[in-house]
């Protein structure tokens, strides 16, 4: 009843929110949250790991924009018989934004590899596809970069096991919000990876 309820919130948000308004990055945020989190937390299936920081370490610099700002190397395991694809989505829970959208990553795929692309189809990951970034005109992967000064921020990576090969209705011209609502209607599974930054 409670994940309807969300749901039923979100879908309005969606509708009374401008494109590319800061309010809808926080929607944008608030379906990547409730995807990770609603019912008490993903199912249990998937795991989301990286070589780069453990969960609840410090997210290295290289992956920051105080550094390359390249994408870590991402693994899952644990995806949901049904799987058709994979999403992964990068948010700033402390500030409650999404940074960056990667979707339509094959079923095949177990995980992603360092610096992907900064372009809406990435070599590296054939199939995959992915949108402006919290910091336009930047497209796909867009890492920390919490103001200085404040405490550190919480990111979080989650991946989402698709009942979908390809997102519908999801194109390079999408908004974040856009993406993620498509994301939540399809997920069958999920898992996240959280680090902390500071400046």
């Amino acid at each position: 009843m409670l994940a309807a309820i969300m749901r039923l919130q979100l879908i309005a948000g969606l509708a009374l929110t401008g494109c590319g308004s800061s309010n809808a990055n926080a929607v944008d945020a608030a379906a990547s949250q409730d995807g990770a989190a609603q019912d008490g937390g993903p199912a249990s299936g998937m795991v989301l790991t990286s070589p780069a920081f453990t969960e609840g370490g410090t997210v290295p610099t290289v992956n920051t924009c105080d550094g390359a700002n390249t994408s870590p190397v991402l693994s899952w395991t644990g995806a949901p018989a049904g799987t058709q694809s994979f999403a992964v989505v990068l948010t700033d829970l402390t500030i409650a934004m999404a940074h960056w959208v990667i979707y339509d990553i094959p079923a095949s795929a177990t995980g992603l590899p360092a610096a992907i692309e900064n372009t809406s189809s990435p070599t590296s990951v054939p199939g995959a596809r992915q949108i402006v970034s919290i910091h336009s005109p930047v497209i796909g992967f867009y890492g920390p970069c919490p103001p200085k000064g404040d405490q550190p921020h919480s990111y979080q990576f989650a991946v989402y096991a698709l009942d979908v090969a390809a997102l519908p209705g999801v194109s390079a011209q999408s908004t974040r919000p856009d993406a993620v609502a498509e994301i939540q209607t399809h997920r069958l599974d999920g898992g996240t990876l959280t680090g902390m930054l500071g400046r």
